[in-house]
């Protein structure tokens, strides 16, 4: 057998090839950063754990921060000295955090200062040994000081296997806290080779980074493809609509990935019709349904604008409308679909029995292929309902067409998908449910010009106690993600059951299933 040295080294590989060629474009900084400067901070940063804070292969190191160059400096790193790189979602409350950071025990934290207060917290409540400061926060180890020192020795983790974890991503739960998908070297490797053998990409393609680099598609859609191949990153903290325009007029990217409500921000913008989009292959949108009236407005400038789907646990790169070879025609009548699978996926639409469907028959989809993932974290039970021989099982209702195309048609789940952000009724219920004079709830996802899907809840009272939307309201936002809260609230006598007592929740949905209030 090969030696395993070569694990991990991803950074080193490519700096072999093109040292001086730029890698990444920190917009917000106003600086570039070469394939052979990833490299050297790669193996400072590297040193630095393993020398300086005594970590070793499989110890975890935790981020909380906006998109910013020290994210692919720890993905690097972390993959020379075989630890596990844990990037956190910014926007989950300083709750959540702290139940995942005591679940799954990172000895190192490494934050952006406007999140200082939560890290503030997190210190008291969790057990974690080290905090980073990338911003230079005096109490905290400083960064700029560690990237900046001299020893940048070459570095790899010479027992570390392809099996082995890389990544922890959160992905949602029915319940509860998010789940912890274990991403290892062979899922995060196959991955980029999925989306460089499907859509061809090269040394000469680049994006903007538009989705956060603490979930799946921050990392595995566009940003590490296009970095194994010798591409170029652009990267900044913040989405802004008209700022991100003016980047594909200015620095010519090749491809442009990003949820619905980006693309919407995008056309309601008044640069959007002065925006030169000639080096743009394609526009493709994932993780939510795209409106054809936000596709017709690219496909009127003549813009390839196509969809694609997948999931943490399976990819994402899963499924990919094939932009390059499809004409306009085809993208109108093909609009709903989320494309045919990508060159490792294996795919199959199966009944409740796990039998495959024919054609244009709904079914559950299920994935399998060397890029899934290898289950969750601490979490046995939740990994076994997923993970089925080999086989992922999403939840997700699909067919295909007699052309191979494949489309969504509803969820298993009762799951809706808000901005891009999955989010499940029950989780939300559970919050709602410690609230005073809650009698009974029922979240659902309705219909949202901004973000796709926001929730509504729907409560009965108690008996002679009434709710106080407004003190609710704050309740949630100090006990959920921001995106997790319902945008709409309806108080009713009494929720809709079945013959048993049970609340029927897609009768709730068709009587108060409208966005607003009522």
């Amino acid at each position: 057998m090969f030696n395993k040295g070569w694990v991990g080294n991803y950074s080193y590989f490519r700096a072999r090839i093109t040292p001086d060629k730029e890698a990444v474009y920190d917009l917000d900084n106003n600086k570039h950063y070469t394939y052979k400067d990833l490299e050297d901070r790669a193996n400072v940063l590297g040193n630095y754990l393993k020398d300086n804070l005594g970590l070793n292969k499989g110890d975890r190191i935790a981020t909380i921060s906006r998109n910013r160059v020290e994210l692919l400096d720890l993905y690097y790193a972390t993959g020379k000295t075989g630890t596990i790189f844990v990037p956190y979602n910014a926007r989950l409350s300083e709750s959540e955090l702290i139940k995942l950071i005591n679940k799954e025990k990172p000895k190192v934290l490494f934050f952006e200062d406007i999140f200082v207060e939560n890290v503030e917290k997190i210190k008291e409540e969790t057990e974690i040994e080290k905090i980073v400061s990338f911003d230079n926060i005096d109490k905290y180890l400083n960064y700029k000081e560690i990237i900046n020192s001299n020893n940048n020795k070459f570095l790899t983790c010479e027992d570390l296997d392809f099996e082995d974890t890389h990544m922890i991503i959160h992905t949602g739960g029915t319940t509860g806290l998010p789940k912890g998908a274990k991403i290892s070297h062979r899922a995060m490797l196959f991955n980029s080779m999925n989306e460089v053998l499907t859509w061809g990409i090269s040394h000469t393609d680049s994006a903007h980074l538009l989705l956060p680099l603490f979930h799946t598609g921050g990392w595995n859609l566009l940003t590490l493809p296009i970095l194994h191949a010798g591409g170029r990153i652009m990267i900044n903290k913040q989405f802004d609509p008209d700022q991100s325009l003016q980047i594909i007029n200015d620095e010519k990217p090749t491809f442009v990935f990003g949820a619905a409500t980006i693309f919407r921000m995008m056309i309601n913008s008044d640069k959007f019709e002065d925006t030169n989009f000639s080096s743009v292959k394609w526009v493709m949108a994932g993780a939510a349904p795209t409106p054809i009236n936000i596709m017709e407005k690219f496909w009127q400038r003549d813009i390839p604008f196509v969809l694609g789907y997948g999931m943490t646990e399976a990819g994402p790169n899963n499924l990919t409308a094939p932009a390059e070879f499809m004409t306009y025609d085809e993208m109108r009548e093909k609009f709903a679909s989320v494309g045919k699978p990508m060159y490792f996926t294996q795919t199959k639409i199966v009944d409740d029995n796990g039998r495959e469907v024919e054609d244009g028959t709904p079914g559950e989809l299920i994935w399998s292929g060397p890029q899934i993932f290898s289950g969750y974290w601490d979490n046995e039970e939740e990994t076994k309902k997923t993970l089925r021989d080999g086989w992922v099982y999403t939840g997700d209702m699909a067919q295909k067409d007699e052309d191979g195309y494949y489309y969504i048609v509803g969820r298993k789940k009762n799951m809706y998908i808000s901005g891009g952000e999955n989010v499940f009724p029950p989780e939300v219920e559970k919050v709602i449910y410690d609230f005073e004079g809650v009698n009974e709830v029922i979240v659902i996802g309705v219909k949202d010009d901004k973000w796709g899907e926001v929730g509504k809840a729907v409560i009965s009272q108690k008996k002679n106690q009434e709710v106080d939307i407004g003190k609710l309201k704050d309740y949630l936002n100090d006990n959920l993600a921001k995106y997790k809260v319902p945008k709409y609230y309806k108080v009713v006598d009494d929720l809709p059951k079945n013959n048993v007592g049970k609340i029927v929740r897609n009768k709730v949905s068709e009587v108060y299933g409208s966005s607003d209030n009522n």
